[in-house]
């Protein structure tokens, strides 16, 4: 399961409709419906996010599976000190001490999130415009 930061993954992509994602992927194996936003959860190890702010496009992607490669390297399972080694362009976000650690890689749009000091799953957002503060979708 290849990783494209500001895209998605596979042939899955950031600002795709729900229609177009499950024609896809298939139903979702669990859906949960927050105030402004669904959550697909799929069996793959694929969370996504339906955003009403992004008139419910897939906002951001949520990646905990093993198979998971960035820049054709696992990430998903690998240490603290091998995500800082392998991946440098990842610096740490937040400290949440017990819950966990958030590392971001600005330039990627890429968050990792570490518990027990392993990568425990990873966001993939789209690039924002600077000046309206609104994705830019891939085509």
């Amino acid at each position: 399961m290849n990783i494209l930061p500001k895209v998605g993954v596979e042939n899955i992509k950031l600002g795709m409709s729900q229609q177009q994602v499950q024609a896809l992927l298939g139903a979702p194996a669990n859906i949960e419906k927050i105030e402004e936003e669904d959550i697909w959860e799929f069996e793959s190890g694929l969370e996504l996010s339906f955003q009403a702010e992004d008139s419910y496009r897939l906002s951001s992607i949520t990646v905990m599976a093993d198979s998971a490669l960035l820049d054709s390297k696992p990430i998903i399972g690998i240490t603290e000190a091998e995500l800082e080694a392998i991946f440098p362009s990842f610096s740490l976000d937040e400290d949440f001490k017990k819950d966990g650690k958030s590392y971001y890689a600005d330039e990627l749009q890429i968050m990792a999130w570490v518990f027990d000091s392993e990568v425990f799953n990873v966001v993939i957002f789209p690039e924002y415009d600077e000046a309206t503060e609104l994705p830019i979708w891939p085509a």
